[in-house]
C-alpha cells in the first residue's frame, strides 16, 4: 500500500462531501427553530474537520489529525444532544448575540461522557445510532483523548508513526462520522430522505469502515482487553 492510495481516497473522499453537501443544501427542512440551526451547524463543524483529518492524513501530520477526530466525534454526539436532550435554556445559551459580554459567558452543556450517558438512557428513537456513537467511545475515546492532552499516545505515536493501512481505516472512519451527523438532519428533511445515506455508502463504499470491514481477530483482542 503506497502513499498514492491516502490521496486516491481523500480526493475520493472529497467528492463524496461535495455530493452530500449538494444533498443538503437542496434539501427543506421542517422549521424546529434555533434547536435544528445548531444541530446543523455542528454538522457543518463535523464536515469541516472531517475534511482537515483526510487532509492531515494524507499530509503525514496524524497527530495533529487525531485531536481534530476527537473534535469531530464531540461535534456529532453533540448534534443529537441537543436535538433530543437540551434544554430551552441551553439552546438559548449557545444561540448568542454576538456581543463582547456573551463571548465570556459559558454555557452549561455537559461533558461528551455525560451527553452519551443521557442519550443512552434516552431510549430514543435514534438508539442504534446512539449505540454506534457510544462503540466508538469505548473504543477510541481515551486515545483520542490522550493526544488532546499531549499523554502516552502522543509520545508512542511520535516514535512509531500510523502505517498506511492504519491511515486508510482513520479516514474511512471520520468519514462514517460525517453520515452518522447528516443523517439526524436528512431525518427532518421533507420528506424524510435518510435514505440517501444509504446510497451515498453504495456509490462511495471505498470511502467508508463498515462492520463487514472489521478484522474480528484484532477485535476479540481488544474486546478482551476492555472486559
Amino acid at each position: 500500500m503506497n502513499e498514492d492510495a491516502k490521496k486516491k481516497l481523500f480526493i475520493k473522499s472529497l467528492e463524496m462531501i461535495e455530493t452530500l453537501s449538494n444533498e443538503l443544501n437542496n434539501s427543506c427542512f421542517i422549521d424546529c427553530g434555533p434547536r435544528l440551526e445548531l444541530v446543523h451547524q455542528c454538522i457543518q463543524i463535523s464536515i469541516k474537520h472531517n475534511i482537515g483529518i483526510n487532509y492531515l492524513l494524507v499530509e503525514e501530520l496524524s497527530l495533529q489529525a487525531m485531536i481534530l477526530f476527537r473534535a469531530q466525534f464531540e461535534a456529532v454526539v453533540r448534534a443529537y444532544w441537543l436535538l433530543f436532550l437540551a434544554t430551552n435554556n441551553q439552546v438559548t445559551k449557545l444561540k448568542f448575540n454576538w456581543t463582547f459580554e456573551e463571548q465570556f459567558q459559558s454555557d452549561t452543556c455537559p461533558m461528551i461522557n455525560e451527553m452519551l450517558t443521557q442519550l443512552l438512557k434516552a431510549n430514543l428513537p435514534a438508539q442504534s445510532v446512539i449505540e454506534h456513537l457510544s462503540n466508538f467511545k469505548k473504543y477510541h475515546l481515551k486515545q483520542l483523548n490522550s493526544f488532546v492532552h499531549i499523554g502516552k499516545q502522543s509520545f508512542t505515536r511520535n516514535n512509531v508513526g500510523f502505517d498506511n493501512k492504519m491511515v486508510l481505516t482513520l479516514m474511512r472512519q471520520s468519514n462514517n462520522l460525517i453520515t452518522v451527523a447528516t443523517q439526524i438532519m436528512l431525518k427532518h428533511a421533507i420528506p424524510d430522505n435518510q435514505k440517501f445515506i444509504k446510497f451515498l455508502m453504495k456509490e462511495y463504499r471505498e470511502c467508508f469502515f463498515l462492520d463487514e470491514d472489521v478484522d474480528l481477530t484484532i477485535k476479540t483482542k481488544i474486546d478482551h482487553y476492555f472486559n
